[in-house]
């Protein structure tokens, strides 16, 4: 499911819908970042590099009201604690990132593939926690840890025997009695570094 179909908590609602009519395919769902999040993602790397360090972490705030807002919309009551967690977490981790890219003041390949990961890490944790709302047994799985790809950041390609290898040891029995939700976009490279494809 591409950005615009989970956009936003109703989007994310129609999308459990399609999904709930094909349970019995046991489908594994792959989702983009919310909306316009990516590029987001790398208005705010960009303006970090500029040396515009307040104006990133102000836009770093925005995408994490904006997560946090449509997030809360799509959850169920005893999963927001979680949600809250996880979010807090990662937009900790992505102001951390955000203040080292301006330090630096240069965006290197891999940085763009740092920061521009967090979309899919947000929105398929949040498409997971949906699911469970609209009463699909659902599991999150991070891509980072199953697609396995070569070092070419921000265009790496994937390494097939190594992710299916770890496919049907990590997907494949989760994806038995559960959909599995994961991010679209991303994984990681053999020696673990986050890239995107």
């Amino acid at each position: 499911f591409g950005g615009s179909s989970v956009e936003s908590a109703s989007a994310i609602e129609r999308v459990a819908g399609i999904v709930r009519q094909r349970l019995e395919r046991k489908p594994i769902v792959v989702v983009s970042a919310m909306g316009k999040t990516t590029n987001k993602l790398l208005a705010i790397a960009d303006a970090a590099v500029k040396g515009e360090r307040q104006k990133a972490l102000d836009l770093t705030v925005d995408l994490q009201d904006f997560h946090l807002r449509e997030a809360t919309r799509a959850v169920r009551e005893e999963d927001r604690a979680e949600l809250e967690l996880f979010l807090n977490n990662h937009f900790q981790e992505l102001k951390e990132l955000t203040r080292g890219l301006a330090v630096l003041g240069e965006l290197t390949p891999r940085s763009i593939d740092a920061i521009s990961s967090y979309g899919e890490r947000l929105s398929s944790y949040i498409v997971t926690l949906a699911f469970r709302y609209h009463g699909i047994a659902t599991e999150h799985v991070d891509s980072r840890k199953v697609v396995v790809t070569d070092n070419r950041h921000t265009a790496a390609a994937p390494l097939f025997e190594e992710t299916y290898a770890r496919m049907a040891a990590q997907v494949a029995p989760v994806a038995a009695h559960s959909v599995v939700v994961m991010g679209g976009f991303i994984g990681s490279t053999e020696a673990g570094v986050t890239s995107t494809l």
